[in-house]
């Protein structure tokens, strides 16, 4: 598996932190690395493409009742 960083970014960034620190699925493996402001890092294992990742867990947290709940966290590839 390939290591990318991802970006995630919200007014509520400490959700976006508890949920996928240390989070695990079939297609990313995320641990979280640094938050400043209100932008999150993390690190993440994946065979997808740095877009590809961010748009699934993108996918994954508007599943979530915090996502569902106005929360608009934009996940994007750091270059």
């Amino acid at each position: 598996m390939a290591k990318c960083k991802l970006l995630m970014q919200t007014g509520q960034v400490q959700k976006i932190i508890d949920f996928f620190d240390g989070y695990s699925d079939d297609k990313v493996s995320c641990k979280y690395v640094k938050k400043v402001g209100i932008k999150a890092e993390f690190e993440c294992e994946t065979e997808l493409s740095p877009e590809e990742a961010a748009g699934h867990c993108k996918g994954v947290f508007k599943g979530t009742p915090e996502g569902k709940a106005g929360d608009r966290g934009r996940g994007a590839p750091l270059r």
